[in-house]
């Protein structure tokens, strides 16, 4: 070294290197604020394009962070970074070291990751963002008791190999069951507002309405389809037609929690919305009765050709096409008519000669089941949801009749509960006496459904396939049981039923394609055994909404 640099070194040798020393600082804080940024935005750019969580749950969730650690008094917050307000899709965010829940969560976690618990967080949001069990996050992390997670407390989550031994591990280990957070009796009340998304999609709005939801700090709903979210009121859309049973679970400020009552969430077929149904049901009151329609019957459900169905086109020609059908029972057709392009017709074929209320109501189907609002023995509610569509020409959920009347065991549903949810729905109605066939034959006639109430082993059960006899109950129970009549045969033998069978959209998958699975539409009662089966003289009769 030269005598001059020794000198140097000698005399500034100790501020030399303190600038030295902040300038590598400084370089170091540019490259990770740079590396903070960068990953930020491949957070927020994972979590829109996440298939993980709903769209609205992963920016409810990032807005949420994002005013966490904006705010100035919070140690962790670090140079916000907000997106522009343009459209409802956007989100505000900030650079932190942290993960953001339920958007940042790397698919393919191939090791344990350090998760640092947020104010407001529970162990069951936490463990659906990651996409993990509950009681295995708990059992991961021993942890016995939910309720005593605490914020800034590290939560590990396990990689998907881990995940997947531990699974197997606590599934043989011998261990105590894991304290979920416990619900005080404190109530929360939400509703629900749902309009048509198209392609057969609904959207729901859920919102608290008491207390205020801006009493409250944390929300976690149960969408009733296996996902979740954390939004004040959140907006979801389904598309699968069943009823969802949907539940709140939220903690105000100073940490007490709210838990809401079931809120039945019924998303209808198509063809059960007049608005939505493309479709055109057409009942044909005898074999003998003609179909006749402008166009060409392309194709029949069920059927290879068209051929092949039961229709005798003997008596159509180049005008019209006039078809008579060779057996009763149901029937999709596939019409292509001129300058109007293809429609689907549901056609019934009674198969004696008889008079119903709805032969010339093509708009929706109107039949109802008991599927899925909570309880058992729903067909009061059922009957009074398919008063309520006959009476007004609307779509009515069953679940929301159910939610209406309550429900106090087999039959126990009075007929002054019904006629008070069908009136105040917008249907006329009236409680009228029934103790003769001319009693009914009056009602339908004048363009009215009956709902009666009646003992079920009073009418014997068919001894042939339910789908195809269409005589006869189709099941065993000995119980009361509501159902709506909504015509008679001519000859005085049989009234023709609509009995609200307890199945699912599931089960009966078929409902609206094969025209054969709704085992309670139009069945034919012995209309002398089910008068001697009443359990009550009278019936309901609503009229037929007005055109």
């Amino acid at each position: 070294m030269s005598e001059f640099a020794k000198k140097m070194n000698g005399k500034l040798h100790p501020r030399g290197r303190a600038r030295r020393r902040r300038l590598m600082l400084r370089v170091l804080a540019l490259g990770f604020a740079a590396a903070f940024l960068t990953g930020a935005v491949v957070l927020v750019s994972f979590a829109i394009i996440s298939p993980e969580l709903p769209p609205e749950n992963l920016i409810s969730t990032i807005n949420d962070i994002a005013a966490y650690y904006q705010d100035p008094d919070n140690d962790w917050s670090i140079s916000p970074l907000v997106l522009p307000r343009e459209e409802k899709n956007w989100a505000a965010v900030s650079i932190f070291q942290e993960e953001i829940t339920g958007s940042g969560v790397p698919p393919n976690r191939e090791e344990d990751l350090e998760y640092r618990v947020r104010p407001g967080e529970t162990l069951s949001e936490i463990a659906y963002a990651y996409d993990l069990p509950f009681d295995l996050l708990a059992w991961y992390n021993n942890i016995s008791n939910a309720n005593r997670i605490r914020v800034g407390s590290t939560i590990i989550i396990p990689s998907v190999e881990n995940a997947k031994n531990a699974e197997v591990r606590m599934a043989s280990a011998p261990r105590a069951s894991v304290t979920r957070p416990q619900v005080s009796a404190q109530n929360v009340t939400i509703g629900f507002e749902s309009s048509n998304a198209g392609d057969s999609k609904v959207s729901v709005r859920f919102f608290v309405s008491d207390p205020p939801a801006e009493d409250l700090k944390s929300f976690e709903w149960d969408l009733g389809d296996g996902k979740r979210s954390f939004q004040a009121e959140p907006v979801y859309e389904y598309s699968v037609p069943r009823t969802y049973v949907v539940r709140l679970t939220a903690r105000n400020n100073a940490g007490a929690i709210f838990k809401s009552e079931p809120l039945y969430v019924d998303i209808p077929h198509p063809g059960s919305v007049a608005e939505q149904s493309s479709a055109r049901f057409v009942t044909l009151s005898s074999p003998d009765e003609m179909f006749v329609v402008n166009g060409e019957i392309t194709k029949v459900a069920r059927y290879a050709s068209v051929d092949q169905a039961p229709l005798d086109f003997s008596e159509s020609d180049e005008f019209l096409t006039r078809v008579r059908f060779t057996r009763s029972g149901y029937y999709g057709l596939t019409v292509m008519e001129p300058d109007r392009g293809e429609h689907y017709y549901s056609v019934f074929v009674s198969p004696l000669p008889s008079m119903h209320a709805d032969a010339n109501l093509n708009q929706f189907n109107w039949y109802r089941t008991q599927y899925n609002t909570g309880t058992t023995s729903n067909c009061g509610p059922a009957s009074a949801a398919m008063a309520i569509s006959w009476g007004t020409g609307k779509y009515f959920p069953v679940s929301t009749v159910r939610q209406a009347v309550g429900w106090q065991g087999d039959g126990g549903t009075s007929f002054e509960q019904l006629l008070d949810v069908i009136r105040k729905e917008g249907a006329s109605a009236s409680i009228e006496p029934l103790r003769s066939v001319q009693n009914v034959r009056d009602v339908i006639d004048a363009g009215s459904v009956a709902i009666v109430l009646f003992r079920t082993d009073g009418i014997n059960i068919s001894r042939q396939d339910a789908a195809s006899s269409l005589f006869g109950r189709y099941y065993t129970d000995s119980v009361g049981h509501y159902i709506v009549i909504k015509g008679y045969s001519l000859n005085g033998e049989y009234f023709v039923i609509h009995d609200p069978i307890p199945s699912d959209w599931g089960a009966n998958r078929f409902r609206y394609q094969d025209e054969i699975s709704m085992a309670g539409r139009n069945r034919y009662y012995s209309s002398a055994e089910l008068l001697s089966a009443l359990r009550r003289p009278s019936m309901i009769v609503v009229p037929r909404a007005k055109d």
